[in-house]
């Protein structure tokens, strides 16, 4: 199930997702968050995911994700993952996730939620920076796709 937080506001969007997410769930979801990234017109929103209740997701659910990053990437500033399991699966899961997208990404244990929603609104770290996963632009810098028109 994925569910958008009530703490989310005109500069970052959170989202919780638990269980085995499917694809279908995705879809369904997808439009919340195109309609925030929307809203902010030309400038770019922070996105909060808790994924501290997720137990796997399908490789269709992957793709969606994918497509949606693809899309809506340069809309994208900060990205905070928080409450994963093992620090190299998340690692491994947030790098699958947002091989397109171009967003500053860190990792905050679920005990420190209320700093990782501080980051992904202001940017500014503060006394609890979390783990960086991705600098901005760092993964895809300077790539620009020769088929982007496909």
């Amino acid at each position: 199930m994925i569910e958008r937080l009530r703490e989310s506001d005109e500069k970052a969007f959170g989202f919780r997702v638990s269980g085995n997410v499917t694809a279908e769930e995705v879809d369904a979801f997808a439009p919340q968050l195109e309609q925030a990234i929307v809203r902010r017109g030309k400038k770019t929103i922070g996105i909060l995911t808790d994924l501290s209740a997720l137990q796997g997701v399908d490789w269709k659910a992957r793709w969606e994700e994918i497509r949606f990053l693809g899309r809506w990437a340069e809309h994208i500033e900060r990205v905070a993952v928080v409450g994963a399991g093992k620090w190299e699966s998340v690692k491994a899961e947030v790098l699958a996730g947002t091989v397109l997208i171009q967003a500053e990404t860190r990792y905050y244990p679920a005990d420190q939620i209320l700093h990782a929603w501080h980051w992904v609104k202001t940017g500014d770290v503060g006394i609890a920076p979390g783990q960086a996963i991705l600098g901005k632009g760092a993964l895809m810098e300077g790539y620009v796709p020769e088929y982007s028109e496909v």
